[in-house]
């Protein structure tokens, strides 16, 4: 971190789990984790420590804190492993929480049952995420203060109002909560068929919130992982050049393998980089 801030210039951040923890089998906390009422059984894509128990709030906030004493860096950003269905957290301790503290029912079937408490539930698990990535940035910044912040976002509430409750996450929210909002604009990951107008489209609901475009970074995916295949460069170009046609002023591409250079860097870079254009 340190020799890319001074050699490179740039401003590392720490690009770190919210949740998303494996904690070795004998530590106390290993199996406070995210439990789930679906009942066909879902597998999601992260095992995560639950965030309504203590202890496991605790050792997540101790890692963070190891983190900051020993690496120099600018700001973290919260991965995408930072959310909870509508079937979740529905352990004990966050199911005794919600009653005790949230004045819901007591139980996530019986939050389910009731319109009125689903919507509820949804906005307090949205806050109550937030409100923990905010900790974890003030724990982290009693070593590395100022830090900046940002997180990731999935499309999907972004396009779907409704998909809030699915992921318990809000752009509104998250463009109150941090620096920046990681979007992922990642038509494959989201099995868009016109990947073109998927993107028109998210940028499109991004720009009717004000301010939205100084503060969303929308996140390309330099790799299609469900054909493993990278995305061809000049694709990734087309895609930038489309997103700033429809407005968008911040934008960048995951995973880049600059040691087989994909995507190509000379293809890409024009797309980039204003000094290329100039050049």
């Amino acid at each position: 971190a340190w020799q890319l801030a001074t050699r490179a210039n740039v401003e590392v951040f720490a690009w770190m789990p919210l949740l998303a923890f494996r904690l070795p089998p004998a530590h106390p906390a290993a199996a406070l984790q995210v439990a789930a009422a679906d009942p066909d059984g879902a597998r999601a894509a992260y095992a995560r420590l639950s965030p309504f128990h203590p202890l496991a709030r605790a050792t997540i906030a101790e890692l963070y804190a190891d983190l900051a004493r020993h690496a120099p860096f600018r700001g973290i950003l919260f991965h995408d492993d930072a959310t909870l269905s509508d079937f979740e957290d529905a352990s004990p301790w966050a199911q005794a929480l919600y009653a005790r503290e949230w004045g819901l029912p007591g139980t996530v079937a019986a939050i389910r049952a009731d319109p009125g408490a689903a919507a509820r539930w949804s906005d307090r698990k949205t806050a109550a995420l937030v409100a923990f990535s905010r900790e974890l940035l003030d724990r982290a910044g009693a070593y590395r203060a100022p830090l900046k912040s940002a997180r990731n976002l999935y499309a999907g509430p972004v396009l779907d109002a409704q998909a809030e409750a699915w992921f318990a996450q809000s752009l509104p929210a998250f463009l109150a909560a941090y620096d920046q909002t990681a979007l992922m604009a990642m038509p494959y990951l989201e099995r868009a068929a016109d990947p073109d107008a998927w993107l028109d489209a998210l940028v499109a609901r991004v720009r009717a919130h004000p301010g939205a475009l100084d503060k969303v970074v929308f996140e390309l995916q330099a790799k299609d992982w469900r054909a493993d295949r990278a995305v061809p460069a000049a694709q990734l170009a087309g895609w930038m050049r489309r997103l700033q046609l429809g407005g968008a002023l911040n934008f960048g591409y995951y995973p880049d393998d600059f040691v087989r250079d994909e995507p190509a860097y000379a293809t890409v870079r024009p797309a980039l980089s204003l000094q290329a254009e100039l050049e």
